[in-house]
């Protein structure tokens, strides 16, 4: 995987989290809706299902996300990254993940004095999903880039 040009993607809010269904869903949330097309249509709908891989390195308060996913056809690694607080929302998917989940995207956006969140129908399975401690080591150089990348970032 390393022959590849690695593209670190931060620009997303945060995730969501939907457990009432056969397969949990995890959202990547975006602010912008051209930002979402754009992260769909030039990355995510050319990965592989089977291919992707999700880490959550879970720490005292706050938990590390790591997606990725390499593809052939752009011959890109396409790394979404970032620290997050844990929720009550994570622990519950946490608690109700078994063996795959979806990934959907949608946009959180301001509406009149409210938010309003809008859900894509685009959807990708995966099942290379873990759930690790923050001192846990994954053999994955993706991961350990990522995570390199996401404490340089706290300093």
């Amino acid at each position: 995987m390393t022959d590849s040009k690695m593209n670190w993607f931060e620009d997303f809010l945060g995730l969501g989290y939907h457990v009432f269904d056969v397969r949990p869903t995890i959202y990547l949330i975006f602010d912008d809706k051209r930002k979402l097309v754009n992260t769909w249509n030039q990355m995510i709908k050319y990965w592989p299902d089977d291919e992707i891989k999700m880490r959550f390195f879970e720490g005292d308060t706050n938990y590390e996300f790591i997606l990725y996913c390499q593809s052939r056809i752009l011959q890109t690694t396409n790394v979404f990254l970032k620290s997050l607080k844990i929720s009550d929302h994570y622990k519950q998917f946490m608690e109700e993940y078994i063996g795959s989940a979806s990934l959907q995207l949608a946009v959180y956006s301001p509406k009149n004095k409210t938010y309003e969140l809008e859900i894509f129908k685009f959807k990708k399975k995966v099942t290379d999903l873990k759930f690790l401690k923050k001192q846990d080591v994954d053999d994955d150089f993706v991961i350990s880039q990522a995570r390199e990348k996401l404490h340089a970032g706290e300093n």
